[in-house]
């Protein structure tokens, strides 16, 4: 039994790490801090990565999340803003949850590009969101910490109605307030979101369930992009900086460093891509996969970027070079979605159930 990916996934891989070599990175993300990049956008719609999730009868290649773990990977890579991540998994929700209406309407404008869709799920507090109306359905509240809200089209967002019960609700961002965040990670493009009798249509309530894991999944591939990404940033400058006329790296302590970082990364890495295949397959235990991921990713992530910032010393906080902005990413997304302690207390509740 063949366990790799086929030639197709790989090269899809090697396309986009070529596109975001050339056309993105720490470089460009500096630049466009609090600004998003659409000619970035337009490169990724070039390569047809909006279509992934999208059956092929919508105009879609018809993908799975198998195809799409490598890209996720890619993006953590070079920081990617979460624009793109969001609308494919949104694009697999509508195909799983949509009405035939709703598919037929946003299913093809995703494939053009015309779409970015955001995932509304942190409450606010004193404003949760909830939706009322027998007829049509309007939201009421706040959603904070919405990634790339500013240049969302569209916003899932998870609300409850008047009865309690927690569903999904897909609404156009022209009705809503969006007021931007002060964040750890500047790349991220955070927003708060305030819907104020925001017309919206229901997806189902078993559509924020599987977004929930979707997203955990998307997060802790995204978190091996960027240990793998922070372990090449530590062997890179472990080879360059010189202590007592030699490279610190030939110093038996960064060796150490550094090759388990590379054991972390690679049982995170293997965590991630299992989780894609029980989601895509529906395996009777995605969800136990899912957390498994979370948890091992986000301790792995934790761990190398804490440990390329130690050999990198003091100068590596310093706005000079580009292992911070990888940490910070890497905080943001260790959170989002149930941090390793709740995804751990998950896989602990399901052994002994």
């Amino acid at each position: 039994m063949d366990f790799d990916f086929n030639q197709e996934q790989y090269q899809l891989r090697d396309s986009v790490r070529s596109f975001l070599e050339d056309q993105w990175g720490p470089k460009k993300a500096r630049a466009s801090l609090g600004k998003f990049d659409q000619n970035l956008w337009n490169g990724l719609c070039d390569l047809g990565l909006q279509t992934l999730l999208v059956p092929e009868k919508y105009g879609g290649a018809g993908l799975g999340l198998i195809d799409m773990v490598l890209v996720l990977e890619e993006f953590g890579y070079s920081l990617v803003p979460a624009a793109m991540s969001d609308t494919l998994l949104a694009a697999e929700i509508l195909c799983l949850f949509g009405t035939d209406e709703q598919k037929d309407d946003f299913l093809p404008k995703i494939v053009t590009g015309n779409v970015r869709i955001a995932f509304a799920h942190a409450s606010s507090d004193s404003t949760p969101v909830v939706a009322a109306g027998s007829g049509s359905i309007k939201l009421n509240g706040k959603k904070i910490a919405v990634q790339c809200a500013s240049v969302a089209s569209h916003f899932l967002v998870s609300a409850c109605n008047k009865d309690g019960f927690e569903g999904l609700y897909l609404c156009d961002a022209t009705n809503v307030k969006i007021r931007d965040h002060h964040a750890v990670d500047p790349t991220a493009l955070l927003g708060e979101v305030s819907f104020e009798e925001t017309p919206a249509s229901f997806l189902g309530s078993k559509a924020v369930h599987r977004l929930l894991l979707t997203s955990a999944f998307a997060a802790s591939a995204q978190m091996v992009g960027i240990s793998s990404k922070a372990l090449d940033i530590a062997v890179a400058y472990a080879k360059d900086r010189k202590q007592f006329d030699r490279a610190i790296g030939s110093f038996q302590a960064i060796k150490h460093k550094c090759a388990d970082m590379f054991v972390a990364l690679e049982g995170a890495r293997s965590a991630s891509y299992f989780a894609s295949w029980a989601l895509q397959d529906d395996a009777i235990n995605s969800d136990l996969a899912v957390s498994i991921a979370k948890s091992t990713c986000g301790d792995a992530c934790r761990q190398i970027c804490n440990e390329s910032m130690q050999i990198h010393g003091g100068v590596g906080f310093t706005w000079d070079f580009d292992i911070h902005f990888f940490m910070k990413r890497g905080k943001l997304l260790e959170y989002q979605y149930g941090d390793a302690t709740q995804h751990r207390e998950r896989v602990a509740q399901a052994v002994l159930d």
